[in-house]
This record gives C-alpha cells, structure tokens and sequence, in this order.
C-alpha cells in the first residue's frame, strides 16, 4: 500500500471513529437535556450535532471515491432524506 492509500484508509477510519464519538455525545447531551433540563446540554447536542453532520459529509465524500465518482458529485440518497 502506497502513502497515499495509506493515508486515506486512516483518514477514513478517523473519521468513522468520530462519528461514533460524536453520536454518543449527542445522544448523551440529549438525555441530560431531558432528564435534568440543563441549558448547557442543549447547546452541547447543538455542537455535537453539527460536528456530525460534517463528518458524515466527509464519509459521502469517500463513498463517492469508493465508486469512483468524483469529488462535488453528490452521494446517493442525499436529497429526500431527513437525518435527526
């Protein structure tokens, strides 16, 4: 495996950790919010969230390069979906 491939595959497992991460975390901060009502939770579930959202971007963006599309084609199913 060449450096780049190299690279990419860490990249892509980096990124697969912190969705994991950060899925937890929002779940978390959720059920702080609900149970304690804590205002902080709130605006921690609002990162988290965001956090997310941007990694699972990223994760469209290696699926496209998996089925070797290119780089601004959008990923499958983007339009139509709702994720919460």
């Amino acid at each position: 495996m060449n450096y780049e491939q190299e690279f990419l595959k860490d990249f892509e497992e980096w990124v697969q950790t912190q969705v994991m991460v950060n899925e937890l975390a929002m779940n978390e901060s959720r059920r702080v919010l609900e149970e304690d009502r804590d205002e902080r939770a709130a605006d921690a579930y609002i990162r988290y969230e965001s956090k997310l959202d941007a990694y699972q971007f990223i994760q469209g963006k290696f699926a496209n390069y998996k089925a070797g599309k290119g780089f601004h084609d959008l990923p499958e199913g983007l339009f139509g979906e709702k994720r919460y």
